[in-house]
């Protein structure tokens, strides 16, 4: 990748969150408290804020999750339908090292660099049409893959491997959810990969996500506080 385009794509990261931040206005923010197996292993805290733009209202989702002795930062930005245009997150490890992923997603093509220890590299590749990001580790973007789950399936992409997937969508009705000691009615909805591996999702009336849980892997993310109204 030349000087000058990675020089525009940390342009196209960094400058519109800074000329924007004004007149942004949150669509949600809080917190979740991650465990593994009943343990409590960590903590995700976000924001997701929503701009008017020329094509509608652009959002913008940033978060900070520690757990599994990382600390990563995403930063994400996307229609309001969720398509996602630009995103870029730091992994930062218990060693001090440091990981880093940027790129923009754009005529159904992901353009990325990626900095680790071993040194940097490019990666492109086509991305199906409707696509949304999903990465690892990471709870509030479940709200981008809500948005979707009114047809059978969701293309995700999943940048830092550099790969994407279709999650089949099934509803498993209402249920009732207690955040922070608060009795709240919720959508349950179930988004399962080709592998057969599960990942649930109970969102509010308003697609906030309230739970997100991943069976196989023993994982819950459980919201601290309901949203605010």
């Amino acid at each position: 990748m030349t000087t000058r385009l990675l020089s525009s794509l940390i342009l196209a990261t960094v400058l519109p969150a800074s000329t924007t931040d004004a007149q942004a206005r949150a669509l949600d923010r809080g917190s979740f408290s991650i465990s593994v197996n009943g343990q409590r292993v960590g903590r995700e805290d976000f924001t997701i804020s929503g701009t008017p733009g020329t094509a509608g209202m652009e959002y913008l989702s940033r978060a900070t999750v520690t757990w599994g002795g990382r600390r990563l930062t995403p930063s994400l930005w996307s229609d309001s339908s969720g398509a996602p245009s630009r995103y870029r997150v730091e992994v930062k490890g218990t060693s001090g090292s440091v990981e880093r992923w940027m790129g923009t997603i754009t005529r159904g093509r992901v353009s990325a660099q990626i900095n680790t220890p071993r040194g940097e590299a490019d990666r492109e590749y086509v991305v199906a049409d409707g696509a949304v990001l999903l990465d690892d580790d990471v709870f509030h973007q479940y709200y981008f893959v809500a948005l979707r789950a009114n047809g059978s399936s969701v293309p995700i992409v999943i940048p830092r491997r550099n790969t994407q997937m279709a999650l089949r969508v099934s509803n498993a009705g209402t249920e009732r959810l207690s955040i922070g000691g608060t009795s709240l009615e919720s959508t349950h909805l179930q988004f399962t990969e080709p592998s057969g591996e599960v990942r649930e999702v109970w969102v509010d009336s308003a697609g906030r996500v309230l739970k997100v849980a991943i069976p196989s892997r023993g994982v819950i993310a459980l919201r601290d506080d309901p949203p605010a109204a």
